[in-house]
């Protein structure tokens, strides 16, 4: 693990360029995949996980379109996410581990370290991964707005890009997809049964504040639940942070489970719970019968 040179030829930043002419023509020829599958699960047949930015949880639970997205479902007012700051949060997501990552500096992670794709490949289990702004499937440096100058997508807020196993692996790579592709795969119902979605620096609140990203997040998660394409087969979705604001706090963050994989008498429901980041992974595994990646999975809570 460490910073990753630039060198010719290196898979794993070969997809990094940024002009406007380099990520045209990545744009046109870049592999995208859109694998589906139907492989069912002990509680969920569909897992969506959704982070938002550094807040701590008594902001956000007092967020109104926040509060408006846990009456309909289970609020998790016992959250807990990793360590600071944001990318082994997301790393943690993707692999139950930090793997010795403490800041947001472009790091790669050894490709004999296993995430959670080796798991749900391994059972058939479609995977993707959609990411606001990304500029072209696969990318895996950082995209500014070329009009505005806004952070758009940030590497760090990927959870599976830094591990060499995703990274440099083309068909992977193809799974790691815009947020366009979300709008194409949704109305064509190819959906994958696994999804990670991060919306870009402005929507999910890092560069904006609560109020921006509670509204972005009942825009975008509302209309899903009502989507027969997205909403269905039992689809489980969590709406999270990926660290609180303060440092000193316990780190402790907004949750809340949405989807018709919520039985009705839990709707409006507290779940006090003690979980953390590493319940994404342990969930995924216990619903279906995945094994496990041998880190804090093992000994994680799973939702259900």
């Amino acid at each position: 693990m460490g910073n990753a040179p630039s060198v010719p030829g290196d898979p794993g930043t070969m997809y990094t360029a940024t002009a406007s002419a380099s990520i045209e023509a990545a744009r046109a020829t870049a592999l995208t995949l859109s694998p589906t599958s139907n492989v069912k699960g002990r509680t969920f047949d569909r897992f969506v996980q959704i982070f938002l930015e550094n807040e701590d949880y008594t902001i956000a639970a007092g967020d109104p379109n926040l509060k408006y997205l846990a009456s309909k479902g289970i609020l998790l007012d016992n959250y807990y996410a990793i360590t600071h700051p944001s990318q082994p949060n997301y790393v943690a997501a993707g692999g139950a581990d930090t793997h010795g990552i403490f800041d947001d500096g472009f790091r790669r992670i050894s490709p004999d370290t296993e995430t959670i794709v080796d798991l749900l490949e391994a059972a058939q289990v479609s995977w993707s991964i959609y990411q606001e702004d990304m500029p072209y499937s696969g990318f895996q440096g950082n995209y500014v707005n070329q009009r505005n100058g806004a952070n758009d997508y940030v590497r760090k807020h990927n959870p599976l890009v830094s591990y060499d196993s995703v990274g440099t692996d083309i068909n992977r790579l193809a799974k790691t997809k815009n947020f366009t592709l979300f709008d194409r795969d949704l109305r064509a119902n190819t959906l994958p049964q696994w999804m990670f979605i991060t919306p870009n620096m402005t929507n999910d609140g890092h560069d904006t504040s609560i109020t921006v990203a509670g509204a972005w997040a009942r825009n975008f998660i509302d209309p899903l639940l009502s989507n027969a394409n997205f909403n269905k087969d039992r689809t489980l979705v969590i709406l999270t942070f990926d660290e609180s604001e303060s440092i000193f706090g316990g780190n402790r963050v907004f949750a809340v489970l949405l989807g018709n994989a919520i039985p009705s008498n839990k709707i409006g429901t507290t779940d006090s719970t003690r979980y953390n980041h590493y319940s994404l992974t342990k969930t995924v595994e216990d619903n279906w019968a995945l094994g496990n990646l041998g880190q804090n999975d093992v000994s994680a809570k799973a939702f259900f």
